[in-house]
Parts: structure tokens; sequence; C-alpha cells
């Protein structure tokens, strides 16, 4: 196991159990495995609660890392586009960035945003030239948010770059989806490991058509 995955799971375990020693009801039992999954395993004695430790501290991690280089990658194409674009710095909105990625420039030459704006007006409202114009002025890019790339290779390598930041965010959810689906095992396995004592139930309703899965529990 790696130093800094370790780390985390003793430190987790020691802040959890440190204020947490006295609890040894099924209530109590299942917050702490929701909140800490493996928690309650491993003060049970049962020791596969250490995987799911171990499994939430490889997740923070992940979740940290994958953050950083979302922001890393997400900081390089703005970089690259000013550079190569030659776009004005600013605070700009993801749609903006989201059109740099597809047209060479943002004028009315071929390939330009504000020309394929112009032919959609005319596509929109053929027969009615006061709508195309108030189309274009609505949706064009004026002077200071135009751009220009230097060459179509360039656009390229923007694409690539912001595709790159895309599926670093994209395993950051699919990090938080796993890293819910641990809690949830942790807990229910608490629930399961304590129905002897009668104190936990866990059964399915119908409602509105719609299968509910309801808990009760006795603190």
């Amino acid at each position: 196991m790696p130093a800094k995955i370790k780390y985390l799971v003793t430190l987790l375990l020691l802040l959890a159990c440190g204020a947490s020693l006295a609890a040894e009801g099924t209530g109590l039992q299942l917050v702490q495995s929701l909140v800490l999954p493996g928690l309650s395993q491993v003060r049970h004695g049962r020791n596969y609660g250490y995987g799911m430790l171990t499994a939430e501290a490889a997740l923070i991690s992940s979740l940290l890392y994958l953050n950083e280089e979302a922001q890393l990658k997400t900081q390089e194409y703005y970089e690259y586009a000013l550079k190569y674009a030659h776009i004005t710095p600013g605070d700009l909105a993801d749609s903006y960035l989201r059109d740099l990625s597809k047209f060479n420039s943002s004028g009315y030459e071929a390939g330009g945003y504000n020309a394929w704006v112009r032919q959609e007006a005319l596509r929109l409202f053929p027969h009615d030239p006061a709508q195309q114009q108030i189309y274009i002025d609505e949706n064009i890019y004026l002077d200071d948010q135009a751009w220009n790339w230097d060459s179509v290779d360039n656009r390229g390598q923007y694409v690539q770059i912001r595709t790159e930041a895309q599926n670093m965010r994209d395993y950051r959810m699919l990090a938080v989806g796993v890293m819910i689906v641990n809690h949830l095992i942790s807990g229910i396995d608490v629930l399961r490991y304590n129905a002897k004592d009668n104190k936990a139930q866990v059964w399915l309703d119908i409602k509105d058509r719609s299968p509910m899965l309801m808990l009760g529990l006795e603190f």
C-alpha cells in the first residue's frame, strides 16, 4: 500500500475513533459506516473493514489528484488559446471556450463563427430580414471576444487538451460515484450483521409506483 494511502487510512481511523469510542448501538454504527466506510467493521473485529477504509483513502487521493489535473488542464487550454487563437484575457464562459474548439475564427469569413451565425439566421428566418438581424445581433461575437487560430492544427491541439480536461472531470465524477457506493455498502453491511438484534429493519415498499428502500432504526 502506498505510504500516502496508509497515512490517510490511519488519520481517518484515528479521527473517527476518537470522536466515537463509546458508540455501540446499531444506529451509531450505521452513522460511523456511512461517514467513514469500514470503521464500524474494524472496531467490531471484521477485518474486511480495512479494505473499505483503504478504498476510501484511495478514492480521496484519486479525487484530489483528478481535481488538480482538471484544473491544470483547464489552465493549459486557456493559455494555449491566448497564445495561438489570440483571445482577450479574462473570465471566459465555457460556451465561448467551446466555440473556440469548433471554429477557426470568430469572423464572417469561411470557417468563422459569425459566418455560421449569419447562415443560421437565414435558415431560421428566410423571409424576415428584421428577425435575421435580431438573431445575428444576439448571437455574434464582437471585437472584444474575437479570435483567430494560427492554424487548424493549433485548434486541433486545443481540442485535445480540452478533451483531456473533460476526461479528468468525468473520472472525478466516477470516483465520487464509487465513493458513494462504498459508503452505502458499508452502511448496509452494518444493518446486515446487526439484524439479529432486531434494532434495525430494512424493507422494500412501493410509493407512487416507485420502489423504495425503507429503513427503521431503534437508538
